[in-house]
This record gives structure tokens, C-alpha cells and sequence, in this order.
């Protein structure tokens, strides 16, 4: 089924998905990282200092995350997405607080756990379920509301700043919640039914439905996992320290924030063949290959001085962050089934962001004592877990057996 064929079929569900990626940008690091600069001069807060903050955020954040993940499995979509809303507004109200009352933390800690958690985790579930023969395409559509938010929020929040200030420009994107978000996502599943699927679904009755238990018990789970790591680890510690990569190359901030809409289109456009790719080869073999765009798009960035070099890089890392979001949902349904992907994907998910809370610490050490160390060393890495995620789908990565 085409692209076309598939969003002329289903519109509710992949508007109701792409909704939840897009909204997430509240809680996303490339957003946060826009108003950073700002939050320390006022709050005459360090790089270091900051970073603390958003690492206990972030892992608090990732802590909390598997008490929801069951529920989201069992509860009405309506309900799940209404909280999630509200729970973003209320993120945005505490954040515009922070500059009068010492709640910076918990602004940090609603931010990510709403945003980067909690939208996240409801949407690519709703769209994974739904979707059997045609995950990856369906994955694809809706994730790009993700990228959307990627192009066009960081200029739009940074506008935002530069008219009202930080504070209010958070009050701005509460009100997106409150007026476009809580109300476009009851309309669209108004008449969803829990367990609806694709009409056309085949999947394949081979791939046992797995629980959580069952999952941390399978020894392929803990070979994918460092691959899986590395890309939030990476991403996250590299965008909110941007300005230490500006500073060095001698880039402005705003032009590392225009170099955004070159990664979110490069995202968009990848999108769209890493669907095809996952639904015609499967999620793991698409995995295999999915660091290699950063690996260039760093000895891009280290070999160049000019400004252009910074666009490059960003669409090449654009390309990867496209694969790992496609594959690093539709490779645990295919492994261990849909029924629980909730209650999995929110485990996997805190493991994740916990690694996102060390990444701005690590990252940010790096790149303050050498950029030319920092980036030889993450492709070192890079194609170790390449050759790891290789070793793992060429030993023939079927099913695995359940544990009872």
C-alpha cells in the first residue's frame, strides 16, 4: 500500500499520532536548548549548573515513565491524550514561573516527562498497534510531525523570545496545548475503537506478544540496547552544548538554529524511504545501518570552517534521527509482539532518556576540552555498535523463544 493509499485510508489515527510527535517538541532538548542561554543569564545559572538540573530532570523523568506505560496499553486513547495535554500546560505555566519562584527543576522535570516522555510514548503506540503490514509507512506519516516541529519551532521559539522573553514565550507554547492540541486529538478519535487495526492487516501470527518480564529475559535485548542508546546519548548532549560547536567554529547561535530546518526537512524526506525500507526489509536489518549519516556527518563537521559545513552536518544527522526513530519503535513490535508494546517501550524509553540525561554532562565535557577528541571518539563508537548491530541480525535474529 502507497503512501498516499494509506493516508487517504486512515487520516484519523495518523493525524491523531503525528499530533502527539509534534507536540512532544515541548519537552524535546532541540527546543529547550533555544532558551538555555537565557535561563542561565537570568538566573545566572552555569553550563554546568544547568546541565545538573535537566540530567535529575531527565532521569527523574525516565524513572517515572514505566509506572504509565501499562496504562497506556489499557486506557482509552481520549483519556491518555487529555492528560498528556494538561500535563503540558501545566509544564509551560511552571516554566514561565521559574524566572519568579525557585521551580526551575520541576519545570524541567514536566517538560520532559509530558513532552519528550509522555507524547512520545502515547503516540508511536497508538500507531504501532494500529499498524501491522504497513508499521514502517504509518510510522513514517505521523513521525513527521516530529520533524515538522524540528524545521520550523526553534525559529518560531526563538522569534517568540526575542518579542516577549523566555518566560512568556513559554506561556505561548502552552496555549498551542490548551487551543490546538487537546481539542484536534479528541476530534480526530472520537469514534476510534480500542482495538481497531488495519483492515488490510496481515501481520505475521509468528511474533508472540511478549511482557515486560519476559522481554528483560531475552539476551538479544541486551546486545540491540547499547545501539539503540547511542543516538539519544549522542543528540541530546550535542544539541544543548550547539553553542560550545559555535563558539569553536566561530557560527552564530542563530545560524545554528537555522540549521534546523535543514535537519527536520532531511527527516521529513527520509522519513518517507525509511518506511518503505522497514515495511519491505524489516525493522532490524534497517537498524544495521542506521549511525552510518552521523559517522560522515561528523568528519564533515571537523574537517570544515565554514558556516555551510554546520547545514551539512545537520542534514546528515537529520538522516539518522529519521532511522532511529522509525526503526527504535517498529523493531520492538516486531521482536516481542504489539499487545504490551506500551508497558516495553516505556521501559526501553526510561533506559533511554536516562541515557539522555548523561549525554549534556559527558558531551559537554568533551566538547570543552577538545572538539577534534570529542568527534573522532563518537565515530569510534559509532562503528563499534555498527558492527555490533551487524554481528546481532547476521546470527539469524528471529522470534525469540518466550521465558516463562
Amino acid at each position: 500500500m502507497s503512501y498516499f493509499q494509506i493516508s487517504k485510508n486512515h487520516p484519523e489515527i495518523l493525524g491523531y499520532g503525528a499530533l502527539h510527535y509534534f507536540f512532544s517538541a515541548i519537552g524535546q532538548t532541540f527546543l529547550i536548548s533555544v532558551c538555555v542561554p537565557y535561563i542561565q543569564a537570568d538566573l545566572e545559572l552555569t553550563s554546568l549548573g544547568f546541565s545538573n538540573r535537566y540530567a535529575i530532570a531527565t532521569i527523574a523523568s525516565a524513572l517515572t515513565l514505566p509506572l504509565i506505560g501499562g496504562w497506556v496499553d489499557r486506557a482509552k486513547l481520549t483519556v491518555v491524550s487529555l492528560l498528556g495535554g494538561l500535563g503540558l500546560i501545566v509544564a509551560c505555566c511552571v516554566m514561565f514561573l521559574s524566572s519568579r519562584l525557585p521551580v526551575l527543576l520541576p519545570g524541567l522535570f514536566l517538560l520532559r516527562f509530558f513532552g519528550q516522555g509522555g507524547m512520545i510514548l502515547i503516540g508511536s503506540t497508538a500507531i504501532a498497534k494500529f499498524f501491522t503490514k504497513n508499521r514502517g509507512k504509518g510510522l513514517s506519516l505521523s513521525s513527521m510531525g516530529l520533524s515538522i516541529a524540528e524545521t520550523f519551532m526553534p525559529i518560531v521559539f526563538i522569534s517568540l523570545i526575542g518579542i516577549m522573553g523566555w518566560e512568556n514565550a513559554w506561556l505561548c507554547l502552552g496555549a498551542g496545548a490548551a487551543l490546538i492540541f487537546i481539542p484536534a486529538t479528541l476530534l480526530l478519535i472520537r469514534n476510534h475503537h480500542p482495538d481497531a487495526t488495519e483492515e488490510t492487516s496481515t501481520e505475521s501470527k509468528s511474533t508472540s506478544d511478549f511482557t515486560r518480564r519476559q522481554v528483560l529475559k531475552d539476551p538479544y535485548f541486551y546486545l540491540l540496547l547499547p545501539v539503540m542508546l547511542f543516538l539519544p546519548f549522542f543528540i541530546t548532549g550535542i544539541f544543548i552544548h550547539q553553542n560550545l560547536i559555535a563558539e569553536a567554529k566561530g557560527w552564530s547561535m542563530d545560524w545554528m538554529a537555522a540549521t534546523f530546518i535543514g535537519f527536520g526537512v532531511t527527516k521529513v524526506l527520509m522519513s518517507f524511504i525509511g518506511g518503505s525500507l522497514i515495511d519491505r526489509f524489516t525493522a532490524r536489518r534497517v537498524f544495521i545501518f542506521y549511525l552510518l549519516p552521523v559517522a560522515i556527518g561528523l568528519l564533515v563537521l571537523n574537517i570544515g570552517e565554514h558556516k555551510v559545513f554546520a547545514l551539512i552536518y545537520m542534514c546528515l544527522l537529520g538522516m539518522t534521527a529519521s532511522l532511529g526513530t522509525l526503526t527504535g519503535v517498529a523493531i520492538w513490535a516486531e521482536m516481542y509482539g504489539a499487545k504490551n508494546l506500551g508497558a516495553i517501550k516505556s521501559m526501553i524509553t526510561m533506559i533511554m532518556v536516562v541515557s539522555t540525561a548523561l549525554g549534556p554532562i559527558v558531551i559537554g565535557w568533551g566538547l570543552e576540552t577538545s572538539l577534534e577528541w570529542t568527534i573522532y571518539t563518537s565515530i569510534g563508537v559509532i562503528f563499534i555498535l555498527v558492527f555490533l548491530s551487524y554481528f546481532v541480525v547476521s546470527h539469524n535474529l528471529k522470534t525469540p523463544t518466550q521465558n516463562e
